[in-house]
């Protein structure tokens, strides 16, 4: 934004320069006239400037001079139709005084989208250019050059979000709640003070935007804000003298039953003694992505992640790599609900122009894929500066300067093309609770990818036993629990479990420890006939092994079961087979091999009739016992 702003202020002075001799040659009083336009532009009272000069060319169609500081204004006000009209008759009017301007009337188009007239344009004279716009021109042609192989996207849809949240003052940084009900962005007052603020959403429509309450508004430096998914935790940049490491640090409030607390630096690990901001907050609280321009980095700015160990502590912040980061800046991530796909803001990967916004997801593998441009006319040629995407993963909600704007920055609302869109998330509520006391308990959460066998998120959940999750709209969703002293519980949700769960609320009630007990796997799976686990099994097979981690002095024994149908001897073994490949996983997760018994018994036990199907398919299970020595559960 900054050198954007260079190059205009530049043909501004050129301008000048140019008209000054100009209107040396002009009457006395059309200077005097001219000068009164000169000054009410100076004073940014550009409607009095405009009428002026209108009123010029009224009387003189043919002046150069007055036509070329018109088309000036009307580009500063964002009347870029205008403005580009203006510099056509000026270019029928003098041949020779518009060549210093082509190149931004050039950029005038590009503004409006018309990238190929733009390249049209620079084409036509390129060769004939003063020396000093060669490179500029070079630059606005390739940047017409990634534009004219990136068509606008007939999906993407941009729409000002309107004067409930958009004033004269700018408006930027938007974050948004995984329940899509809780709308944050910043406002700076006065090109100077920066304010949080917050609106409702219901119903598609925001109520009037209102500044947060306490005293997180008291000091006047801040920056953009990241709320968890419970909506008890802030993050936020901040510039405290007394608190900081250095210019702008990361900061977090929680909320209690007074308001939020004190701010708590997030010390070391995080911030420096340059500038970090733009936090945003993984949904399961475990990663915290940010913007940096301490030294060691790719460019000016760059992102960084910083993960949350064991113990509950921040580890040292790591750079994204150059994946993401380039010799520009890269700022303003956002993390989205399905925890795998980033969006942030870029001036160094190839755009249409200033910053532009641009997507990466993670991959099985835990690295990141390619930036990938969001396309026009989410991006433009003006700077696109950050993000926030919506649980339902179509919406989202940007921060741009646009002609039609209330003031500089505003907020628009947009409708992201298929290929950028994250995985639709929606959330529920849910408790882990003691089975017999029932009282909440704290525990441990983890979200699984089965069709991927990778973990999505894992959340810590206090012991008040509330947590709020964020569920993606997957085929197949795996959810495992464990809680200390108590049995664990999974589940696998099939997408029309995940549809019937929106806006409801899951329990998971755990047993207390007892000395043995005995309890049936209900989401393992073998192929027919054999011993071989679907990769759905390992969800449970997961919770047991973090079960049996927690507990280091359980035993267990493990048992396969078949129905009564075949050979019995061949039953035994298939049955031994199974409950000795649950062992090996066991095993390879780290469960030591001595602790684990397994025994086949085919279709000797059966818990059902069998003489059905149904009664068979129970009677086809493995179960597991876990014995604990007396003195551990007293």
């Amino acid at each position: 934004m900054k050198a954007k702003k260079i190059y205009f202020l530049f043909f501004f002075v050129l301008l000048f320069c140019n008209t000054s001799k100009l209107l040396a040659q002009e009457n006395n009083a059309q200077n005097k006239i001219y000068q009164k336009a000169v000054v009410a532009f100076d004073q940014k009272d550009f409607p009095t400037s405009i009428k002026i000069l209108e009123s010029l060319l009224e009387k003189n169609q043919k002046n150069a001079e007055v036509s070329l500081f018109l088309f000036q204004v009307y580009s500063e006000t964002k009347q870029y139709e205008k403005s580009i009209n203006r510099f056509e008759k000026l270019m029928q009017i003098d041949t020779t005084i518009f060549l210093p301007y082509i190149v931004k009337y050039a950029s005038q188009y590009m503004v409006l989208g018309n990238y190929n007239k733009a390249a049209s344009i620079i084409e036509s004279y390129k060769d004939i250019l003063p020396p000093y716009l060669k490179n500029k021109a070079t630059e606005l042609l390739t940047i017409c050059r990634f534009a004219q192989r990136h068509p606008t996207q007939s999906d993407i849809k941009v729409t000002n979000a309107g004067d409930s949240i958009n004033t004269a003052d700018a408006e930027y940084f938007p974050s948004i709640t995984v329940q899509d009900s809780l709308f944050l962005f910043m406002r700076r007052i006065n090109f100077k003070r920066e304010d949080f603020y917050s609106s409702t959403l219901r119903k598609n429509k925001f109520s009037k935007a209102t500044s947060l309450p306490d005293e997180l508004n008291m000091e006047e430096k801040k920056g953009s804000m990241s709320l968890t998914q419970d909506l008890n935790t802030l993050y936020y940049a901040a510039d405290y003298n007394e608190k900081g490491f250095g210019r702008y640090d990361i900061y977090k409030v929680a909320k209690t039953k007074k308001g939020w607390s004190e701010p708590k630096n997030l010390g070391k690990n995080i911030n420096t003694d340059y500038w970090e901001s733009a936090p945003s907050i993984a949904p399961d609280n475990q990663a915290l992505y940010f913007s940096s321009n301490r030294p060691g980095g790719y460019g000016g700015i760059d992102i960084y992640v910083t993960y949350k160990n064991e113990k509950g502590f921040w580890e040292e912040a790591l750079n994204m790599g150059p994946t993401i980061n380039t010799a520009a800046d890269e700022q303003a991530p956002f993390i989205h609900a399905d925890n795998k796909t980033l969006y942030f803001s870029s001036n160094g990967w190839p755009g249409f122009g200033g910053s532009d916004l641009f997507v990466i997801r993670k991959k099985i593998d835990g690295n990141w894929s390619s930036p990938m441009n969001l396309g026009y006319p989410i991006n433009t040629f003006d700077n696109e500066g950050s993000i926030a995407v919506a649980g339902n993963g179509f919406e989202g909600y940007i921060a741009s300067d646009r002609a039609d704007s209330r003031g500089s920055l505003d907020i628009y609302k947009v409708i992201l093309a298929p290929n950028t869109r994250p995985n639709k998330t929606f959330y529920v509520n849910g408790f882990i609770v003691d089975a017999v006391t029932k009282k909440p308990i704290a525990g441990e959460l983890v979200l699984i990818n089965t069709n991927e066998e990778t973990n999505t998120m894992k959340i810590k959940v206090d012991s008040n036993g509330h947590f709020i999750l964020g569920l993606p709209y997957l085929d197949s969703i795996g959810i495992r629990v464990n809680s200390e002293g108590h049995e664990f519980a999974s589940t696998i949700l099939s997408l029309e479990n995940i549809n019937s769960l929106s806006n409801s609320t899951l329990h998971f009630y755990l047993a207390p420890i007892v000395k043995t007990f005995t309890k049936n796997f209900n989401n393992i799976f073998f192929e027919i006939n054999k011993a071989k686990l679907n990769k759905q099994s390992y969800v449970e097979l997961d919770a047991l092994t973090t079960y049996l981690q927690s507990e280091p002095t359980a035993l267990i024994l493990i048992e396969g079961h078949t129905d009564n149908k075949g050979d019995s001897v061949q039953n035994k073994l298939l049955s031994l087979k199974r409950a000795n490949t649950i062992a090996t996983y066991l095993i390879s997760k780290g469960i030591e091999s001595d602790r684990i018994k397994t025994i086949g018994l085919g279709g000797t036990q059966p818990i059902s009739d069998n003489t059905t199907e149904e009664g068979r398919i129970k009677n086809r299970r493995t179960s597991f016992t876990i014995t604990i020595p007396q003195s551990k559960i007293q």
